[in-house]
């Protein structure tokens, strides 16, 4: 009986062996659905200009130079994980750097590291189009800018099975630092502090923060104030700047549990204030930086002793009883800069601005409803903060009014009127949409 077993055993082996392709058994064989990996590799040095010291710790990056070249806005709506690949690397103690697999193409590469000048800032800067407006085409001479920065930079050609050598050199930035305090001579401690260069926005010129890195975690042109309100930022070329501090209370309610995990609720207020102690960007103190410069002093006064508190609500136009949901904006009548905003929360129908200086401005409010917040499943434990599903009964229309402030404001209201039919229609569709999310399957 055991012979008969291993003779079946061995007949079953030998029609796998006879009935499989050939080239199965052959490790030569190709995979027609796999794509050859790239053998390319990118190696060299960072060196520092000033100290001829190899760069430590540097970051490198190998950019397509259709990325910086092409002129057009990205393309939000492709799939992820398509189109060309930036690649970055950390340098050695000696400097060094190396890409492996790298595919066949013309690359740029930069470098950035702490105190030097970014050439990702640099472009820029050349470009003069400042990131958080619509996208427009660059024009003659911001084309001329930029490409002066590109014909700086080193560019590679990466064949096929080939390796590619780039040494770079960083170039010493001018830095800045001063002291942020209130105006009671207590240290401003903790607040972040911004670098503001000019850039070109709708034809006007306003003040906006770049980073210096390709991305949010490299060197950047902000810092904190430290325990006695001091602060630097290094790194940066020669040109016009203004620094920002911004003075934020949160507000922050943080729940911790047992488990190690939080949850937290927040409802922020900010007040940016610019050298020259204004708030307002365009009354800001400019000054330029010259390569390389230390320039020290730059220091900014928070004046928190005249700031105002403005309270109040919003009220229905039709019988005056207060509205419990909507958001508020309070702007500057001259030039309609933002001053801060907010919304009501279930626990508060009333609104707070806490950092206003006297002058004239404008409250303008949207968005508003009547609505029942309804306990929601407690996400947690017994201690969680309370969950609330908001059900807005009735919508209101937008309003707007002048406000003058020379003190402390309690008790203002804001009257919203019923609103108007396209404003009604947004408002259902708005709700029908919500409606359909709730229920379709999860």
């Amino acid at each position: 009986m055991k012979s008969r077993s291993c003779l079946v055993l061995a007949l079953s082996l030998c029609s796998v062996t006879i009935g499989a392709p050939a080239q199965a058994n052959d490790p030569k064989a190709p995979d027609r659905n796999l794509k050859a990996v790239p053998l390319s590799t990118v190696n060299g040095h960072v060196f520092l200009d000033d100290t001829k010291a190899p760069a430590r710790k540097a970051q490198v990056y190998l950019e397509p130079a259709t990325l910086f070249e092409t002129d057009a806005p990205p393309n939000q709506t492709s799939p992820a994980n398509t189109g060309p690949v930036t690649a970055s690397v950390e340098t050695h103690f000696d400097g060094s750097y190396s890409f492996t697999h790298v595919a066949p193409g013309s690359y740029y590469v930069i470098a950035t590291c702490p105190g030097y000048v970014s050439p990702f800032f640099q472009v820029l800067r050349a470009e003069d189009r400042s990131p958080s407006q619509a996208w427009t085409n660059l024009g003659p001479e911001q084309e001329k800018n930029k490409d002066r920065i590109l014909r700086s930079l080193i560019k590679i050609e990466v064949q096929s099975n080939l390796s590619a050598t780039a040494d770079l050199t960083l170039e010493r930035g001018a830095a800045i630092s001063g002291n942020i305090s209130y105006d009671d001579s207590g240290p401003a401690t903790g607040l972040q502090v911004k670098a503001l260069v000019p850039m070109s926005q709708g034809g006007k010129k306003t003040w906006t923060e770049i980073f210096l890195s390709q991305n949010d975690s490299g060197p950047s042109s902000r810092s904190v104030t430290d325990d006695r309100g001091n602060y630097r930022i290094s790194g940066l070329p020669p040109g016009e700047y203004v620094v920002e501090a911004e003075l934020l209370i949160s507000n922050t309610k943080t729940y911790s549990y047992s488990s190690g995990s939080t949850s937290s609720s927040s409802n922020p207020t900010t007040l940016p204030i610019y050298s020259g102690n204004t708030s307002h960007t365009k009354e800001a103190a400019a000054f330029t930086l010259q390569p390389r410069e230390e320039r020290t002093g730059e220091d900014i006064v928070l004046p928190i002793s005249k700031l105002r508190t403005i309270k109040g609500n919003i009220v229905s136009a039709r019988d005056g009883h207060i509205v419990n949901n909507g958001t508020i904006i309070l702007e500057n009548a001259s030039d309609h800069t933002p001053v801060g905003s907010q919304s009501l929360a279930e626990d508060d129908p009333a609104f707070t601005f806490g950092f206003v200086f006297d002058g004239d401005y404008i409250l303008t409010t949207y968005s508003s409803s009547d609505t029942d917040y309804l306990p929601a499943a407690r996400i947690g434990n017994a201690f969680s903060p309370p969950q609330f599903d908001a059900h807005p009964r009735h919508f209101y229309g937008s309003a707007s009014m002048p406000l003058h402030v020379a003190g402390d404001i309690d008790g203002l209201t804001i009257a919203v009127p019923e609103p108007t039919a396209k404003e009604a229609q947004f408002y259902q569709d708005v709700t029908r949409q919500e409606e359909q999310r709730v229920a379709a399957p999860q």
